[in-house]
């Protein structure tokens, strides 16, 4: 039995440096805090300054190890709410700390971020070996550790630039070459085979029809028209008609009988 207690103690002393976590050694229920006093004395913060700055790390670590510690089902949501306490946290950290300051509060935690009982890769949980965290792990994880701090309107914003980025680019610096693609096989020569022959189809065409001729018909021919038409014609472009009706064409004595009346029109001289 005790070789087994031995046994047991000594696996979980050598595995314990490689698989620890950040919250292991951190003492959250202590009034003074190593890290915390390391960087207040860094700072140069006041009584009051530390003090409140002693609050917010530890309010805020608290809840970002609740929410690395979830199942790895909800890593997605856990990446954006741990992303949103972490700005959060900075934002309440710029009233007390001066633009100098928190410049070098970013600095600071970025070379070391247990610092701030906070880590990078939270996802890299060992109860989780063989679960690969999904790109939108990587992208909030580098949203706050690799982008770049400006000053503007009084306060310091962050900006990431995602151009080229791709999910473990900073953990990998030269990103992964493409697949190989395989060289072409040349193709396999097969002996040409004769196709088989087709049958000719038979020409598709329509009869010609005949040629036009003259339609049969019992009744007698129409008598071709005689002279006295083409002397109507005649008449007709000699006399133009105008209107149509009973003034049609000339006009004869009733008319100007009828406009007798009318000075200067129908009057014989």
């Amino acid at each position: 039995m005790k070789r087994l207690i031995w046994i047991g103690f000594l696996v979980l002393l050598f595995s314990l440096p490689a698989y620890s976590q950040f919250w292991i050694h951190f003492e959250w229920n202590a009034p003074t805090c190593r890290e915390c006093r390391w960087m207040e004395q860094t700072l140069h913060l006041s009584p009051w300054a530390a003090k409140e700055y002693h609050k917010i790390i530890h309010k805020y670590g608290r809840k970002i190890e609740h929410e690395a510690l979830k199942d790895c089902r909800y890593w997605d949501h856990s990446a954006q709410i741990i992303y949103r306490l972490r700005m959060e946290r900075d934002r309440k950290l710029q009233r007390i700390l001066s633009p100098r300051q928190f410049e070098l509060y970013v600095y600071y935690i970025r070379e070391t971020p247990q610092r701030i009982h906070d880590y990078i890769g939270w996802y890299d949980n060992p109860h989780y070996p063989n679960y690969h965290p999904t790109r939108n792990c990587y992208w909030y994880e580098d949203s706050y550790w690799r982008g770049n701090w400006t000053y503007a309107k009084g306060n310091w914003v962050c900006h990431f630039d995602a151009h080229g980025w791709y999910p473990g680019k900073y953990s990998r610096p030269t990103p992964p070459p493409p697949p190989h693609k395989p060289a072409p096989r040349p193709p396999h020569h097969q002996p040409v085979r004769p196709e088989k022959p087709v049958a000719p189809r038979p020409p598709v065409g329509r009869p010609v029809p005949p040629a036009h001729e003259g339609r049969p018909s019992g009744r007698p021919e129409k008598p071709s028209k005689g002279p006295s038409y083409q002397q109507d014609k005649d008449h007709k472009k000699d006399h133009p008609s105008k209107g149509s009706g009973r003034y049609s064409g000339h006009k004869n004595s009733s008319d100007s009988d009828r406009k007798s009346g009318i000075r200067g029109v129908g009057r014989k001289a």
